[in-house]
């Protein structure tokens, strides 16, 4: 069986050397925008579909 990462974890090891000072900084950056780091669910099925009329990326990126 695989170990499981924390969210903390899986974006630090994109960065070179396990940056978690980074890590720490892209979590609170995303949170200053309104996003929030879940835990996924085995019985949510439910798949999220990005609208049309919804802001790209580099739109949310700037708006902050």
């Amino acid at each position: 069986m695989s170990r499981k990462l924390t969210p903390r974890q899986v974006i630090a090891r994109s960065y070179p050397t396990w940056d978690y000072a980074m890590a720490d900084r892209l979590i609170a950056w995303l949170q200053d925008c309104g996003y929030q780091i879940v835990q996924k669910s085995e019985t949510n099925t439910d798949v999220v579909a990005p609208l049309l009329d919804q802001p790209t990326l580099p739109e949310l990126m700037h708006a902050c």
